[in-house]
C-alpha cells in the first residue's frame, strides 16, 4: 500500500477534529481553506501508522498508541521558513540603538548578562545570526564587554529543526539565503557540501524544545525578546496570551520583535510602539 492507493482527501468532519488536535499541542490554527496542508503534509503520517483514511488516523493518535506522535505531527506540520539577517534594518538597529545602551549597562555593572530570546528559532539562523552581529558590535567598538557577556537562548516547539540548529551544520542551500561572503568566511568552516558554524558562536546559544503556549517562568527575564513572523499562525486568544507573556518575560524596557506585521491593537497594553526604518517593534513601559 502506498499514498496513492489511499484515500487521501480530508472530509468536513475530519478537518474539524484534526484543526481542533493541532491548535491544542501547538497552538496554530488552520482555516477551511487551508485544509490541503493537514492532507499533504500528514499523509506520509498515516501511512506509516496503517491507517487508511484521516478518520482512522485520528482513531490511532487518540489511542495513545504512538507516543511520539504529537511530535511527529507538529514536525510536519510548523512552518520552518527562515534565513539568515532577515530584515536589513533591524540589525542596522540593534547596532545604532538597541546594543550600545546594554553594552553601556554592562560596562557600568548595572548589568552582568544581557539576554535574548529568540522564539520558534527554527533551524537556528536567527539567534546565531544575532549572536554573530553582536559580535561584530562588540569587536568593531572595542565595547569593554565580551560574547560572554550575552546570553542567546532560542527555542521551537519542533525536535526535528532544533537538532539542525543544535548541530550548527547547514548544506550549500541554506548559505545562499541571506548571509554575505563576510560572516561566511569569518564565522564558518566549509567542509565540501558542509558550512560548519564557529565553535564561538556555536557555543554562545542555548536551546531548548518549548511550546510558547506554555508557562515562561523559569525562563528568567530577558533584555530582547524575538518572536518573528510566528504570532501570524495562531488565533488572536492565543496571540494575546502569549504576548502578556512575553511582557512578563522582558526587563523594564526590553524590546520585542515580530517581523514585518503590525499589531498596535495587541501591544496597546503595557508596550510602547516603536520604529526605526522601515522596523515597527515594541518596548515595554516599566513599572506596569
Amino acid at each position: 500500500m502506498d499514498i496513492k492507493s489511499l484515500q487521501c482527501s480530508i472530509n468536513e468532519r475530519e478537518f474539524i477534529l484534526f484543526r481542533d488536535y493541532i491548535k491544542k499541542e501547538s497552538g496554530i490554527v488552520i482555516s477551511p481553506e487551508k485544509a490541503y496542508l493537514i492532507e499533504t503534509r500528514l499523509s506520509k503520517l498515516m501511512l506509516d501508522a496503517g491507517a487508511e483514511s484521516f478518520g482512522e488516523y485520528y482513531d490511532y493518535i487518540v489511542s495513545g498508541k504512538d507516543p511520539a506522535v504529537s511530535e511527529k505531527i507538529i514536525n510536519a506540520i510548523t512552518v520552518n521558513e527562515t534565513l539568515w539577517f532577515r530584515d536589513a534594518s533591524l540589525w542596522k538597529l540593534l547596532d545604532e540603538e538597541i546594543l550600545p545602551g546594554l553594552v553601556e549597562g554592562i560596562v557600568s555593572g548595572k548589568k552582568t548578562k544581557v539576554r535574548v530570546w529568540c522564539a520558534a528559532v527554527s533551524t537556528g539562523q536567527e539567534v546565531y545570526s544575532a549572536a554573530m552581529r553582536v559580535d561584530e558590535y562588540l569587536n568593531k567598538n572595542k565595547a569593554g564587554a565580551g560574547l560572554a557577556n550575552f546570553e542567546f537562548f532560542a527555542t521551537d516547539i519542533s525536535g526535528r529543526v532544533l537538532d539542525i540548529a543544535k548541530n550548527g551544520r547547514y548544506d550549500k542551500i541554506s548559505m545562499t539565503r541571506g548571509i554575505d561572503e563576510y560572516y561566511k568566511t569569518k564565522y564558518f568552516t566549509n567542509t565540501g557540501s558542509v558550512w560548519d558554524i564557529d565553535p564561538k558562536i556555536k557555543n554562545a546559544v542555548k536551546f531548548e524544545r518549548f511550546n510558547l503556549q506554555k508557562s515562561y517562568g523559569r525562563f528568567g527575564l530577558f533584555d530582547i525578546i524575538f518572536c518573528r513572523y510566528v504570532l501570524i499562525y495562531f488565533s488572536n486568544e492565543t496571540k494575546t496570551e502569549i504576548i502578556k507573556k512575553m511582557r512578563g518575560s522582558l526587563t523594564d524596557d526590553g524590546v520585542f520583535f515580530t517581523g514585518n506585521y503590525v499589531f498596535y491593537d495587541l501591544f496597546k497594553d503595557g508596550f510602547e510602539s516603536k520604529h526605526y526604518d522601515n522596523i515597527t517593534y515594541y518596548q515595554k513601559k516599566g513599572g506596569i
